[in-house]
């Protein structure tokens, strides 16, 4: 009896020598992994407000150069409705081209 204390007291210690490093390098891993995980959460989402920062950006110069460009027309046409009819379409298109433009961007990133 007095040798199985022995050898279960000494099998333990040694044990628990061994298991000691092995979980502190365990946890140190999972808290780098938490670490790696979190910062990469972190890249990301400050992606994606710089992302929605110059979408918005993106958007109000848009409306605005589709607003002067609008204003341009109306005054090189000068009440001749001929050639309003033919500044017309070209306004219209750059307003399809800007807000295509404002809707697809990011998308490529």
């Amino acid at each position: 009896m007095g040798g199985e204390l022995m050898l279960s007291g000494y099998g333990q210690e040694r044990r628990r020598g061994f298991l000691a490093p092995r979980q502190s390098r365990e946890r140190r891993a999972i808290g780098e992994r938490a670490e790696l995980e979190l910062a990469s959460l972190l890249n990301s989402s400050r992606q994606e407000e710089v992302k929605a920062m110059l979408r918005k950006r993106l958007t109000e110069d848009g409306m605005q150069d589709i607003y002067d460009v609008g204003h341009l027309a109306q005054e090189l046409a000068a009440g001749d409705q001929f050639i309003a009819s033919l500044l017309i379409p070209i306004v219209q298109e750059f307003a399809r081209t800007t807000a295509r433009d404002v809707r697809d961007f990011g998308r490529g990133l």
